[in-house]
């Protein structure tokens, strides 16, 4: 006669881990990360298609394990307001303009010195290779981690008066300019007022004649349809504009696997050169529309521009420091090489 056996809560216990000896560990599935990108482009613009692209690319090569939202047009706040929620953590991700951090990184204003660069490849070259760690650098002692570069391109300037062939031509002009001291300074350099104006109230500013004209890339200007109320755009190409996609550091390296950063570096590569490509596509496509909507079209030669900017460069220099002006500069010169 078998004996009665009686369960106990211990040795029920007992019975379940010894169940368990040489079984494999089971570990909860990782949960899905979420986040947020904000870039101030317009959904027609390059940064925004390439952007959409990518975040495709990164859920798929994730298996559906990172997914990010984009929001475009400064959908969350200002590029500054951005950038510092970004630095926060309250925004996970943004493609963001060196001089949206100025107030928060005393250096990273060199990326935007006048005539610096001889052309895009130039500039490129500089970004990506020379000064690539230099950058990253800079943008971790701000409070960012940069994944790649993307690009705004060659900025232009439009007006209502006259065409801009030779810096006399800038002379006397009121010209709005985002919170950027290279900017205003530049435009100070060659003998224009300058006028400080958000984003969205320069068409309205132009309309009405509060400023003669505004400075921004080729595409900005034609997504944002400052030329309806312009009747001239030089290509004056008086700074490039990057734009780079980064991240907040305890996102970056909390909540993503190393896999995962490592995909979204490389997806983050791939979109920055496909808006390179098609800010440079687009260009003249642009021009033509503007044309044709009565917008003359000017292409000064820029080297008269450049000689002008001795004031700018004595005012950027101050406020940058020497040593760093020093060190960028040296960076730029050996992407020429």
């Amino acid at each position: 006669m078998v004996g009665k056996i009686t369960w106990t809560r211990r040795s029920l216990l007992g019975a379940g881990a010894a169940l368990t000896v040489g079984l494999p560990a089971i570990r909860p599935a990782r949960a899905a990360v979420e986040l947020r990108l904000t870039h101030p482009a317009d959904t027609s613009h390059p940064v925004h298609i390439e952007a959409e692209a990518m975040v495709k690319r990164i859920a798929e090569r994730t298996n559906g394990q990172v997914k990010i939202a984009i929001f475009p047009n400064n959908a969350l706040g200002s590029p500054v307001e951005a950038a510092q929620q970004t630095r926060l953590g309250a925004i996970d991700m943004m493609m963001l303009n060196p001089a949206n951090i100025e107030a928060l990184s005393k250096t990273i204003g060199v990326i935007n010195i006048p005539y610096q660069f001889d052309s895009y490849e130039h500039a490129h070259k500089t970004l990506d290779v020379t000064g690539r760690d230099w950058i990253a650098e800079q943008l971790k002692a701000a409070g960012f981690t940069w994944i790649a570069n993307l690009e705004w391109g060659f900025r232009a300037v439009t007006n209502s008066r006259r065409p801009i062939n030779q810096p006399a031509d800038v002379q006397g002009l009121k010209i709005r300019v985002p919170p950027e001291l290279a900017i205003k300074a530049a435009f100070e350099a060659l003998g224009a007022s300058t006028q400080t104006i958000a984003f969205q109230e320069v068409y309205l500013a132009l309309a009405n004649n509060v400023v003669d004209g505004q400075d921004n890339p080729v595409g900005t200007t034609f997504a944002a349809k400052f030329y309806e109320a312009q009747k001239h755009i030089a290509l004056t190409r008086h700074i490039y504009a990057s734009i780079m996609f980064c991240a907040n550091p305890r996102v970056w390296s909390g909540k993503l696997t190393e896999e995962q950063r490592k995909i979204i570096s490389e997806e983050g590569t791939k979109a920055g050169a496909g808006a390179r490509k098609g800010v440079r596509d687009n260009e003249e496509s642009n021009l033509a529309a503007m044309e044709k909507a009565g917008v003359a079209v000017t292409r000064p030669d820029v080297a008269p521009f450049r000689d002008k900017m001795g004031p700018a460069y004595d005012q950027l220099r101050k406020a940058l420091g020497d040593e760093t002006w020093n060190s960028w500069t040296k960076l730029v010169a050996a992407a020429r090489a």
